[in-house]
Order: C-alpha cells, then sequence, then structure tokens
C-alpha cells in the first residue's frame, strides 16, 4: 500500500468514527463507535486517541462526545453561514405566525442525515416538557424532506421499501412533511431547494399537536421556502451546492 492510499485510509477511517455519532446521541461507548464504524478495537483506539488530541472528540463520563474543534470547523462552513443569514429572518417570521418553534436545517451531502442551523424556540409554558420533543419532531420532519428531495434512503434497504417509496412520493406531491410524537409533538418542514430541485436545506415548525395546525403551518412553510430558495439560487455559490 502506498504511503498516499495509506493516508487516505487513515483519513477514512477517522471519518468513519466521527460519523458513527448520530443525530441527537450526546455520547458514545467506544465499543459502539468500533463496531458501528467497523474497525479492530485497536485500531479504534489510536484514531480515537488522535482525534481527541486534535480536538475533534472529547471524552465524557460515559464514553465520547464530539468536540469543541469539530464544531468550530463547521462553524466556518460558508453554506451554512450563508443559508443561515437567508433563512433565519423567515424562520423568525414562522415563530410568530404559528406560535412555534422554528429551525433551520442544512442538508449532509454525504447522506440524508440532517444538520441543525439554527432555531427560533417558543417560550414553553405548562407544556415545558414537550421542548425536546419538539426537537425530535421537526428533526424526523426535515430527515423526511431530505429522503423525498435528492438524498438517497437508505432505510428501504432495511425493509417496508413500498411503504419508504409510498412516503416519499407523498412528501414530494404536497412538498412537504409533517411527523407526530406519541408524547404530543408534531413537526413540519419544507425543503430548501437548489436550482436542480435537491434540498439544500430545510424549514421546520414544531409544537403541541392539539394547538399547532399543520395545513396552516404547512401553507407558511412553503411559502417561506420558495422565498428562501430563490434568494438561495440568485447566489451563485449556494446554487451550485446540494
Amino acid at each position: 500500500m502506498s504511503v498516499e492510499n495509506s493516508s487516505r485510509s487513515m483519513l477514512a477511517r477517522g471519518l468513519c468514527v466521527l460519523r458513527s455519532f448520530r443525530p441527537g446521541e450526546q455520547e458514545l461507548p467506544f465499543s459502539e463507535i468500533a463496531r458501528r464504524a467497523e474497525m479492530p478495537k485497536a485500531t479504534a483506539h489510536r484514531i480515537i486517541a488522535e482525534l481527541v488530541r486534535e480536538g475533534m472528540l472529547e471524552r465524557g463520563e460515559k464514553g465520547l462526545r464530539l468536540g469543541m474543534g469539530l464544531f468550530m470547523l463547521g462553524a466556518r462552513v460558508p453554506r451554512q453561514l450563508m443559508l443561515r443569514n437567508i433563512a433565519l429572518p423567515h424562520a423568525k417570521q414562522l415563530h410568530r405566525i404559528t406560535h412555534g418553534s422554528a429551525f433551520v436545517y442544512i442538508a449532509d451531502p454525504t447522506g440524508s442525515d440532517t444538520a441543525l442551523v439554527d432555531a427560533v424556540r417558543r417560550t414553553h409554558g405548562s407544556d415545558h416538557g414537550l421542548g425536546g420533543e419538539e426537537n425530535r419532531a421537526s428533526d424526523r420532519a426535515a430527515t423526511r424532506i431530505f429522503h423525498a428531495f435528492g438524498a438517497e434512503d437508505d432505510t428501504v434497504a432495511r425493509g417496508g421499501a413500498r411503504t419508504r417509496e409510498g412516503e416519499t412520493a407523498r412528501v414530494q406531491h404536497q412538498g412537504f412533511a409533517a411527523v407526530r410524537i406519541a408524547t404530543g409533538a408534531v413537526g413540519v418542514a419544507a425543503p430548501v431547494l437548489t436550482g436542480s430541485g435537491a434540498a439544500a436545506g430545510a424549514l421546520a415548525v414544531a409544537g403541541p399537536q392539539d394547538r399547532l395546525d399543520v395545513g396552516m403551518v404547512a401553507a407558511h412553510l412553503k411559502a417561506a421556502c420558495a422565498a428562501v430558495s430563490r434568494a438561495m439560487q440568485r447566489n451563485p455559490e449556494l446554487a451550485t451546492a446540494s
């Protein structure tokens, strides 16, 4: 194996370790990281130690967590910053109109995962326990958007292909996705599209199921996303991003 191929292999392994963390997971045990990254524990130990030294990972009470160095790098991503600047005023307006929490997401170019860019959260009164559920509902709704608009849905390979295909077609047709959580929260998301029709990002609104009118929220979301899409497509650096 050449030095170049060896370096690329180690880089790929390091990325596999970092990508072991799924949305909402704060810490992972070492053994679980090694399992998800599909590498021997000795190899995982060496790579993790290097990532910790570089600030990409941090040691927690129960395992490893993503480090501040990774956050600092992510905060410098130009597409994230530009999309946030364009979309955040619309998220604030959605928050005012719907009285729900509004979220801005960006698409993961390597898959269909979501990355939260910013949020305008509602004040939680007696239902303050719904905050985490609103995050979960909006994240799932945005994930369905990215599945439907350009990102490959790897859940089809694990079964339920007809159900997933039907859901994807429905989301594409209606232009939004709604997810209800058993504990009482609902999340609604719509796509921010590039000129080629792929989802570069998404806006979402979440709140209590008994107080959030999904049809009304979806209409406002689609209008806001259309405005963000037009502004994004006028920016050459964003228009070519997918």
